[in-house]
């Protein structure tokens, strides 16, 4: 499994220098260059405004009594779509804007809410017998010249 991790750290930025030649080829190098920094501050744009609105989503869904799960991973795939836009390419460009649409992000959380395991905490097991508490104590006698005024 971890060789499949190595693989596409190397891979994948030599996949992306060669999409950016062949669109340098096929648009003209100015062109691919005004792109790749329009994805940069599009990505820019998104993590800003991302970070407040999952906050303010999360809050009201606590406030209804839900949980904000969806708010939540909504979140954190506009954020990963924020940073795949910021990453120079343009194969991460095109992960980004799938990232962007609402049915892909719907089906990818059901995709993996299937493959999540929730484990609860069990409570712990309530004291069978009395409670005992000791404690050492020291009786001290009240100080009658400091009560009398």
């Amino acid at each position: 499994m971890a060789w499949l991790i190595v693989v596409g750290v190397i891979s994948l930025p030599v996949m992306e220098i060669m999409v950016w030649i062949k669109s340098a080829e096929w648009i003209g190098a100015g062109s691919t260059i005004l792109l790749s920094i329009a994805s940069f501050l599009a990505g820019m744009a998104i993590l800003r405004r991302q970070g407040m609105t999952m906050l303010l989503k999360a809050r009201s869904r606590l406030e209804q009594g839900e949980l904000p799960l969806q708010a939540a991973f909504d979140g954190l795939c506009l954020s990963a779509a924020g940073v795949l836009l910021v990453i120079p390419g343009f194969l991460t460009d095109v992960l980004a804007l799938l990232l962007l649409l609402p049915w892909v992000r719907a089906g990818l959380r059901m995709w993996t809410g299937t493959r999540l395991v929730v484990m609860q905490a069990q409570p712990p097991h309530p004291p069978t017998g009395p409670v005992i508490i000791e404690a050492d104590y020291e009786i001290i006698e009240p100080d009658n010249k400091r009560l009398k005024p």
